[in-house]
């Protein structure tokens, strides 16, 4: 085991065994980052059979809703994860963190002052780590004040009121569900005898069917000692670990009656870091039978020793166990300026995932010219701030086989924003 902290879903505890204390974990950690390391070849490896399998639990072509959204509403909040299900995402893909009292939240930044309203509601705070919060204090956080003060021409009033997210709601939200609401527009919860959260949904009535995977992105895992083993348990609870009995009610079909179906396959998580501790991390805890990417900027090709640290993420990312490796947007007058990193990708058999879109013209950089089943992208998926824009440029170049997103403001509308 990675640590002997025990977790339950509506608590969080630490059962430490005697005169353990968190620091021989770290080194233990870097011991194996330098085996690691040191056992790395001169030149890029290929990856395994089993590798192969996993990668192909997903399907091509992902759409991938970085945050839900950026751009049509508060990022990581009820409405964009909505939003993206309804625009016929094939992923939502999330950040987490945990809370000071064990609650795993959705949040981006170490912070909490660029997206909420901590600054007024706890003031001095706004610099202080999500991790000293308890959930009852992020409860208290506004979400779409300041998404509406910075976007004007995206600002709804329905946004104000958006509240950070709890670990859970993405995935109820990706089955059709929302979010249980007082009249005053406070969720519904009940605290429970250790202190953790019960959390109320209910169905959607603006749910049109699509049923979205779920990505995972670990943010300063270092920080939080036992974070993997508590998200498979809380994958586990939800039943959405395809790992376990209770998650494997699986189809074969990532598109059903015109509808996203990933979320119902054995596809349905993905989990990526750009942490390599937090790598090493999923491959004991996931064994490396789920999806798991290596997040990673890339580097500059025009600098010395560009190939041979192409070769070294590579051959870490086949190390760590993982089958794909998600890098940024690198376009320079409409032409990708990364290539030659991509094809290290691609011959090793690893798949690519690219962050982040905003408009046409970068998916057409990384797509070519071609537009029809011959066309050979430079990538595997789309991680997109417009998933509208995506499905709709795959959709115009015959490589998805259902229909793209509706208007996305007629889609807000109909979820009531």
């Amino acid at each position: 085991m990675l640590t002997d902290v025990i977790y339950r879903v509506t608590g969080f505890t630490h059962k430490r065994k005697p005169n353990h204390s968190t620091r021989p974990q770290f080194k233990k950690w870097g011991v194996v980052l330098f085996l690691v390391f040191s056992t790395l070849s001169a030149h890029a490896q290929s990856i395994t059979p089993q590798a192969l399998n996993v990668q192909k639990e997903m399907p091509k072509n992902q759409v991938i809703a970085h945050r839900g959204t950026i751009f049509w509403a508060p990022e990581l909040t009820e409405a964009a994860f909505r939003w993206a299900r309804n625009s016929a995402a094939d992923y939502l893909e999330l950040d987490v963190h945990r809370t000071k009292d064990g609650q795993l939240v959705v949040m981006h930044d170490k912070t909490l002052k660029r997206t909420t309203n901590v600054a007024t509601v706890f003031p001095g705070r706004e610099n202080d780590p999500i991790g000293t919060f308890t959930m009852a204090e992020l409860l208290q956080l506004d979400a779409g004040i300041l998404f509406n003060e910075k976007n004007p021409n995206q600002a709804r009033s329905s946004f104000v009121g958006q509240g950070v997210l709890a670990f859970e709601d993405v995935f109820r939200i990706a089955e059709g569900k929302r979010i249980k609401r007082n009249p005053d527009g406070s969720r519904v919860y009940h605290r429970t005898a250790d202190g953790g959260y019960q959390f109320v949904y209910e169905d959607d009535p603006a749910d049109n069917g699509h049923r979205p995977g779920v990505i995972i992105e670990t943010k300063i895992p270092e920080t939080y000692l036992g974070l993997e083993e508590q998200m498979y348990q809380a994958l586990s609870d939800f039943g959405w670990n395809p790992l376990e009995k209770n998650g494997r009610k699986i189809s074969k079909h990532f598109y059903r009656k015109g509808k996203v179906n990933v979320g119902n396959t054995k596809g349905k998580i993905l989990v990526q870091t750009f942490s390599r501790e937090g790598m090493l991390r999923f491959k004991e805890v996931f064994k490396e039978e789920i999806p798991v990417s290596f997040l990673i900027k890339s580097p500059d090709p025009t600098k010395s020793g560009a190939e041979k640290s192409f070769d070294e993420i590579v051959d870490f990312t086949i190390q760590s166990g993982a089958q794909f490796i998600g890098t940024n947007v690198s376009v320079q007058d409409g032409e990708v300026s990364n290539k030659q990193f991509l094809e290290k990708i691609r011959a090793a058999g690893l798949k690519i995932n690219i962050y982040s879109f905003n408009n046409d013209e970068e998916m057409d950089s990384y797509f070519g010219d071609q537009k029809d089943s011959n066309a050979k992208p430079l990538l595997d998926g789309m991680i997109t701030n417009r998933a509208d824009l995506t499905t709709h440029f795959y959709k115009r170049h015959h490589s998805r086989s259902i229909a793209p997103s509706q208007d996305p403001k007629i889609i807000l509308e109909e979820l009531g924003y």
